[in-house]
């Protein structure tokens, strides 16, 4: 009888050890996939953030500053807009894709439709590049082509100077 109790009680401990070993794994699993999981990129970038850096890239004056930043608000207007559609019409997209009987013919509706407003954006870029190359001289326009090569990545994508983030305590 003892023995049978002894090992009943070894089999528990031993289940005990296993189960609180799985619990661990997976909750420790889980946090790192939270972690590895991407973060959206805001597609908001600050005006004045952006103002300031071409402002201090292409030395501009006063009076170009005031141009750009009207010129910058334009685009960012409508770039919000494009980047609302698009996203829109991203959701609908998965939606209709991971529907139970997906219609071709509305995802291609929806890849046109995604495809124009990706021409839109880009065009609202080359129109916000060619506004603010009005403004500046033959240096300017050199440095201005130099900074829009260097914005674009591998993968079409605008980096644009992010926040930086101000410590509350600092003065």
């Amino acid at each position: 009888m003892f023995k049978s109790v002894k090992i009943l009680t070894w089999l528990v401990v031993i289940l005990f050890a296993t189960n609180l070993a799985t619990i661990l794994s997976v909750a420790y699993h889980i946090r790192a996939e939270q972690q590895k999981a991407p973060v959206a990129p805001t597609t908001e970038v600050p005006g004045d953030q952006r103002t300031r850096f071409f402002r201090e890239q292409l030395t501009l004056s006063e009076e170009q500053v005031l141009t750009f930043r009207e010129a910058n608000r334009a685009f960012n207007r409508k770039a919000q807009s494009i980047t609302g559609r698009l996203d829109i019409l991203r959701k609908r997209m998965v939606a209709e894709l991971t529907s139970e009987a997906a219609d071709p013919q509305q995802l291609a509706q929806l890849a046109n439709e995604i495809g124009e407003e990706h021409e839109r954006l880009k065009m609202a870029t080359a129109d916000f590049y060619l506004e603010v190359k009005t403004i500046c001289d033959d240096t300017q326009k050199e440095k201005l082509a130099g900074i829009f090569r260097s914005l674009l990545d591998s993968d079409e994508k605008v980096n644009l100077p992010q926040r930086q983030f101000r410590h509350k305590n600092r003065p």
